[in-house]
C-alpha cells in the first residue's frame, strides 16, 4: 500500500475513533443512521466487519451490506461504528454449531463464512477492536507519520470508550 493511502487510512480511523469516543447521538446526527439486522461480525485477514441485512444505508439503500471496518461496537449492542458510519444493530444472527461437530459444544466458536472469512463471537471481536489504535500508532510510525502516530497513540490510552448511561436508544 502506498504511503498516501496509508495516511488517508490512518486520518480516517482517528476521525472514526474519534467520532466513536464521543458515541452516538440518536437524536442529533445518527438519527438516519442505517441499520444492519440479522447480522454476523466477521474477521477477514486483519480487516473485521459486519455483514448482515442493511437499511437505509445512504449509497446502498436496503440489501445485504459488508461495512467496512468495524472498530466500535457499544456495550448495550445497539450502535456499531466502522471507519465510515455508525449503524442501529438490530439482532445478530444465531449461528446453530451443533452439525459442526455433534460431540463438542461449539457456541461462540468461530465459523467459516464465505471464501475468505470465519465469524468471531463478540467477546473475540472486542478484543481485537480494543487493539485497533494501538496497532494503527504502530504503522502511523513505522510509515514516519509521527503526528498521526502521537494521536492514535493518545486514542489508545483512553480506548475502548467509557459509554454514557444514556445510551438507551
Amino acid at each position: 500500500m502506498h504511503d498516501n493511502l496509508y495516511y488517508d487510512l490512518l486520518t480516517r480511523s482517528i476521525t472514526a475513533f474519534q467520532a466513536a469516543m464521543k458515541g452516538p447521538d440518536p437524536h442529533g446526527e445518527e438519527r438516519g443512521a442505517p441499520t444492519v439486522n440479522d447480522y454476523l461480525i466477521v474477521l477477514q485477514g486483519q480487516k473485521m466487519k459486519l455483514h448482515g441485512w442493511g437499511a437505509k444505508h445512504p449509497k446502498l439503500g436496503t440489501t445485504f451490506i459488508q461495512t467496512s471496518l468495524l472498530i466500535h461496537m457499544t456495550e448495550n449492542q445497539k450502535w456499531a461504528h466502522t471507519l465510515s458510519r455508525w449503524y442501529r444493530l438490530a439482532k445478530p444472527v444465531k449461528l446453530d454449531t451443533s452439525q459442526l461437530s455433534p460431540d463438542i459444544d461449539l457456541a461462540g466458536y468461530c465459523v467459516p463464512v464465505g471464501l475468505g472469512g470465519v465469524s468471531v463471537p463478540l467477546h473475540l471481536a472486542r478484543r481485537v477492536m480494543a487493539q485497533q489504535p494501538t496497532r494503527l500508532s504502530r504503522i502511523a510510525e513505522e510509515k514516519g507519520f509521527t503526528e498521526l502516530s502521537e494521536t492514535l497513540s493518545d486514542i489508545a490510552r483512553a480506548w475502548p470508550p467509557k459509554e454514557a448511561t444514556s445510551l438507551s436508544d
